[in-house]
Formats: structure tokens, C-alpha cells, sequence
């Protein structure tokens, strides 16, 4: 079992930063300001992100999988009342000359082992699709 921890401290109205170890992260805390920065759910949607990607350079590296670049795109869909998110939507992007059946086991292995993505899956909706970039 890991435990992780996070201060999180205001710095003015409108954001607040988090910091770990010797790592700080400022984030938007005015409620409908897109200029304070990342807001709550936009934070949840990189962290989850992150997990991902962390996973799955981790598994490529480990299985020898070859994999120049990736990245991923999210989308959280929110109801009003009560504020909720009621799904979470991601589009993985991979560069990688292995073949289709070696990148889908990869991407499979990387969603089983991303805590934050298993988590979200408990909560809401989660649906993700990945394809290879040109």
C-alpha cells in the first residue's frame, strides 16, 4: 500500500498552489474564471491523463515495446445539480512502428495499472479509444 499527500494553500482570490517534495502546481480557484488557470475538474482530467501516460511509457519501456510519442486528450461531461461529472472521455494518441496487436495489449496493460484511471472508473463513466498518429 502507498499513501500520498498534498498541500494545497491559496495564494490570492482567484488560485491557489499545491506542492509536493520541491514541487509546486498553481491552479485556478475562482469558480468560472478560465484566466485563474486549471480549473478542479481540468486538474482531475490531466492528473488522470498523467497516470496514463506514466503507465504506459512504464509498460513500453519494460516489454520492449517501441514507442516514440504519445499523448492523450480528455473530455469530462458535468451535470448540473447535482454538480457531478457523469463521464469522462479520452482519446490516446500513439507514435510506434510495433504492430496493432503489441500497441493494444500495451494500452491494455496501461489502463489496468493506472491507479487514477481505475479510480475514476469506480465513479463515473469512463470510456477511452486510442489510435496510432501519423
Amino acid at each position: 500500500m502507498q499513501t500520498y499527500g498534498v498541500r494545497l494553500e491559496r495564494t490570492d482570490p482567484r488560485r491557489a498552489r499545491a506542492t509536493v517534495r520541491a514541487f509546486a502546481l498553481d491552479l485556478g480557484a475562482s469558480r468560472a474564471d478560465p484566466e485563474a488557470g486549471f480549473n478542479p475538474v481540468e486538474t482531475l482530467l490531466a492528473a488522470a491523463g498523467a497516470c496514463l501516460l506514466t503507465g504506459l511509457q512504464f509498460m513500453a519501456q519494460t516489454s520492449q515495446i517501441p514507442l516514440e510519442g504519445a499523448w492523450v486528450e480528455l473530455e469530462a461531461i458535468q451535470q448540473d445539480k447535482p454538480p457531478v461529472l457523469t463521464q469522462i472521455r479520452y482519446r490516446l494518441f500513439l507514435k510506434s512502428s510495433a504492430p496493432p496487436e503489441r500497441l493494444e495489449w500495451l494500452v491494455e496493460l496501461a489502463e489496468r495499472n493506472s491507479t487514477v484511471l481505475q479510480t475514476l472508473a469506480r465513479a463515473v463513466s469512463l470510456e477511452g479509444v486510442w489510435e496510432v498518429a501519423a
